[in-house]
């Protein structure tokens, strides 16, 4: 009888790849038992910016043979790596998706003598450490890529020349332009990560791995898209509130905050090219009477345009209105059902606007949250999931 219960001695699978003459084949790492945790996403800094950051996945296994041992595994250092599951293992045995994808990082083993067992652990990272470990020899934009979307697609280019695996392109609206506009500029041996945090923090952009093998960017524009999605039954929902549809994952923990050191709520940019005059401040009248003032200054690198320079007012505007220091910060909720599927849960991706439903008894909070980190923690005992939540700019 097909019920699909997922079993993780069968429905996860962890694979190295070898590439050879251009064929890349793909092999299990059997073991006998397995203890998974990935965690990728963005990092949010100062409440404003979206900095890509390398994802990590942590695999633990046990072996009864020593055969890894004594003998060197065939995989390796710098293997591509990835973590699938099979999400309706009798109905569409087939079918297997990805929860992680990467190179791997790092292997250790040793033999523990009490147990008996072979007990390896490996590290493997997402492909944003290729793109923000490499070196670009040199990069320039001028007339028709100063925009935010064509100076991406522009560094993107420039990244693939020197190494595929570390090219990302668009993940919103194709063709949605961004907000902001660059100086004509070069740059000579300088590290990827410099230049993508100034056209990011400019932009007030995202960039991530997802969890196949490729690196995603979304425009400010994007962005503002995801956070007007309408509160819906047709979306996923986290919620301790009990409900029988399959995008309702029940609420393991919630993290409700209210920290006034989080909220900026009266802003001062400064552009570091220009003049003086371009510099712009931004106060959110209705938070400030609420919260009290939280003020910060910024600096960022962007073509102000002319007076009165609004790309600049737009900057401190997107700030101060996204001010709200009681937010969500992040929810767990276990990935299989009560009756032993899958959940929907963990189909989502880092900018999916999740959903978020809690309930006191008397008072209820619905929130639509962006997803801005995704970890799980895989063990023959449960699978659980987190996700970091922010109601961005």
């Amino acid at each position: 009888m097909a019920n699909d219960v997922w079993d993780i001695t069968k429905d996860l699978r962890i694979q190295y790849a070898k590439v050879v003459s251009g064929v890349t084949t793909w092999y299990d790492i059997t073991a006998d038992s397995y203890d998974v945790s990935i965690d990728r996403g963005i990092l949010v800094e100062q409440q404003v910016f979206a900095r890509p950051d390398i994802g990590t996945a942590r695999i633990s296994l046990e072996k009864s043979s020593l055969a890894d041992f004594t003998v060197a595994p065939d995989y390796k250092s710098d293997m591509p790596f990835r973590i699938q599951y099979r999400p309706a293992p009798d109905t569409a045995s087939g079918i297997w998706n990805n929860l992680f994808w990467g190179l791997i990082q790092n292997i250790s083993m040793f033999y523990d003598v009490d147990a008996k067992k072979l007990k390896i652990t490996i590290t493997a990272n997402d492909l944003i450490k290729v793109l923000l470990n490499m070196q670009l020899p040199s990069f320039s934009i001028s007339t028709g890529s100063l925009g935010f979307r064509g100076a991406m697609n522009a560094l993107a280019t420039a990244c693939n020349s020197v190494d595929s695996r570390a090219y990302f392109s668009q993940a919103g609206t194709p063709g949605l332009g961004g907000a902001t506009i660059q100086w004509a500029n070069s740059w000579v041996d300088t590290a990827v990560s410099e230049i993508l945090n100034q056209f990011l923090d400019a932009e007030l952009g995202w960039l991530w791995c997802e969890m196949g093998s490729s690196n995603l960017y979304l425009t400010r524009l994007d962005i503002d898209n995801l956070q007007a999605t309408a509160w819906s039954t047709s979306r996923g929902t986290v919620s301790n509130i009990h409900s029988s549809s399959t995008l309702h994952y029940c609420m393991d923990h919630v993290e409700l905050n209210y920290d006034s050191d989080q909220l900026v709520n009266d802003v001062k940019v400064t552009e570091t090219v220009s003049t003086p005059a371009s510099d712009k401040k931004a106060t959110n009248s209705t938070s400030t009477s609420t919260y009290g003032v939280q003020t910060q200054e910024f600096s960022i690198t962007m073509n102000p345009g002319t007076s009165p320079y609004t790309a600049m007012s737009d900057w401190a505007s997107a700030v101060v209105n996204a001010a709200d220091p009681k937010q969500i910060r992040s929810v767990s909720c276990p990935a299989l059902r009560r009756d032993g599927k899958t959940s929907n849960v963990v189909t989502h991706d880092i900018a999916y606007p999740l959903q978020v439903e809690f309930t006191d008894g008397t008072n209820t909070i619905q929130q639509t949250q962006l997803i801005t980190r995704i970890k799980h923690q895989i063990s023959a005992d449960h699978w659980e999931v987190t996700l970091d939540l922010w109601r961005g700019i």
